[in-house]
């Protein structure tokens, strides 16, 4: 039976639902939603996630920089199996009692039968809820509930809290390690001041998306997309100081591509390795050197990864 994917607010169908916003879909979100894709396939349930547009944290004046856009978030859902989306506005259900929340929403409008969530998941007005009171009041509508333990790495549990620590520390290894996935982005190229042509090392401009986490500025590794095809990159996150910019945003050179301009296509740029911190040369030759450079430890790096 062909398995279907959708976003939508309501289900006639029976559901096991996954709790959560889920930013990063980092290796304790993954399990708990393959927590859920189990019970669900032995229970002859449609396997749900109930997350939200934005970071519940935005309805209280806290602007929270997202680890995953809700295109990717929703994309390795979909992978994983997950074949309902149901993605609200937070402050549509914010001010539900605890009592409400799973009346009006799970039973009613989710149909479920079990629900999953996280070790440390909160719900109802101002969050006074968790994951025990959640199971007594489940219990008064038949609906099983299990509570995943959180995945504990290094002595620590991980969150997407703590990748966001790690990515500003420039630690993209360990980062990427926690997610289970690389970090990175997409946008669509743009044209730039063409420096880096003069310097026999054309690059890819590329605005960061608005309200992504900005990692570590300084210069990285990258595996670039293009139509297709993976290449060596090297990105610099930051704001170019040799040549004067201000604004932060993504700029890669591929060493290995030679086929034509990129400017208007949407490209992907996920970060592999930190090489060293943005800073500012006294003049473009000792740029071009150390792009040069850059270049040389990148493709060694993407060889010793598919090695």
């Amino acid at each position: 039976m062909k398995k279907t994917f959708e976003k939508t607010q309501s289900s006639c169908e029976q559901t096991a639902v996954a709790l959560g916003f889920f930013d990063g879909i980092h290796l304790g979100h993954k399990v708990v939603i393959k927590t859920m894709l189990n019970c669900a396939d032995e229970n002859s349930l449609k396997p749900a996630v109930y997350t939200f547009k934005e970071n519940p944290t935005a309805s209280f004046g806290i602007q929270t920089p997202y680890l995953t856009t809700n295109e990717e978030r929703y994309n390795i859902m979909k992978e994983m199996g997950v074949q309902i989306i149901f993605e609200d506005d937070f402050s549509s259900i914010k001010d539900l009692s605890p009592e409400d929340f799973v009346k009006e929403v799970l039973v009613k409008r989710f149909n479920a039968r079990y629900v999953f969530c996280g070790f440390n998941y909160h719900f109802g007005k101002g969050g006074v809820a968790d994951s025990d009171v959640l199971k007594v009041i489940c219990s008064k509508y038949n609906i099983g509930v299990r509570v995943v333990h959180p995945v504990i790495i290094g002595g620590s549990p991980v969150s997407s809290t703590r990748i966001r620590n790690l990515l500003k520390d420039g630690k993209i290894e360990e980062a990427n390690r926690l997610l289970d996935h690389r970090f990175g982005y997409h946008s669509i190229i743009e044209e730039g001041n063409h420096i880096g042509r003069m310097l026999e090392t054309p690059t890819i401009n590329q605005p960061l998306p608005k309200g992504m986490l900005l990692p570590k500025y300084g210069v990285y590794t990258s595996i670039v997309s293009v139509n297709g095809e993976s290449y060596a990159g090297v990105t610099n996150i930051g704001v170019k100081p040799t040549v004067g910019e201000y604004e932060p945003l993504s700029e890669t050179w591929l060493p290995n591509y030679s086929g034509g301009d990129l400017y208007g296509l949407d490209i992907d740029v996920r970060l592999l390795f930190f090489h060293r911190e943005e800073k500012r040369f006294d003049n473009l030759d000792e740029l071009k050197r150390a792009i040069k450079a850059d270049g040389e430890i990148a493709v060694e790096n993407i060889r010793k990864l598919k090695a």
